[in-house]
């Protein structure tokens, strides 16, 4: 665990299994950003709002690396890194994270990585054994959503084809609309909401 973030040992520590499930058919979900914190934290998005650049980049690249650098040892975090590797349609990713009573918030996030910049995300959420979420696929807006193979990561698309950031996007953090086959993608890479789900034991 980082230690700036840290205000003391809690002497309540609960550690919890998440158990992430992808739903989606064809959207293979990216390594996930993993943070406990508390409510002091600054969240990973507010829907409506503009992306940071650090969750522009994980939606775009499936890269944690810039949320992992901002948010380890901020205040109000307990914990940030990152877990699991390429999720395809249909497995199932777990694992484990430490809550405290001082820290009893959990925020995950993954690119849907045959999209422009779509991604799911639990934001700040007080988890307890038995709960199940259903989460849908967002839509970062920083990147325009032109399903080229020149701007798309993921294994629809050529490792060669590039993925270089394309077009402004909508501005704002949305439910995502979903894949219009038009271009390089097919509608084979489309789904319907939700998109994620995440059970939890202890």
């Amino acid at each position: 665990k980082n230690g700036k973030g840290r205000k003391g040992d809690s002497p309540m520590m609960t550690n919890l299994t998440l158990n992430i499930l992808n739903e989606a058919f064809k959207q293979p979900f990216s390594p996930f950003f993993v943070m406990v914190h508390n409510s002091d934290a600054e969240p990973l998005y507010v829907r409506g709002q503009e992306a940071s650049d650090a969750l522009a980049t994980l939606a775009e690249n499936g890269d944690s690396t810039d949320l992992v650098s901002h948010y380890d040892g901020a205040d109000g975090v307990y914990f940030a890194g990152t877990e699991g590797g390429l999720t395809l349609g249909g497995e199932t990713l777990s694992f484990m994270v430490e809550v405290t009573d001082e820290f009893p918030l959990v925020t995950i996030a993954s690119m849907a990585v045959n999209t422009n910049d779509c991604f799911v995300a639990l934001n700040g959420v007080p988890l307890l054994p038995g709960m199940v979420l259903d989460t849908p696929g967002l839509d970062a807006g920083s990147e325009e959503n032109n399903e080229n193979c020149t701007s798309i990561p993921g294994p629809a698309c050529d490792p060669q084809s590039g993925n270089v950031a394309d077009g402004e996007g909508e501005g704002f953090v949305h439910i995502h609309r979903g894949v219009r086959g038009d271009t390089n993608l097919t509608l084979d890479f489309d789904w319907r909401n939700p998109m994620m789900r995440v059970s939890v034991s202890e």
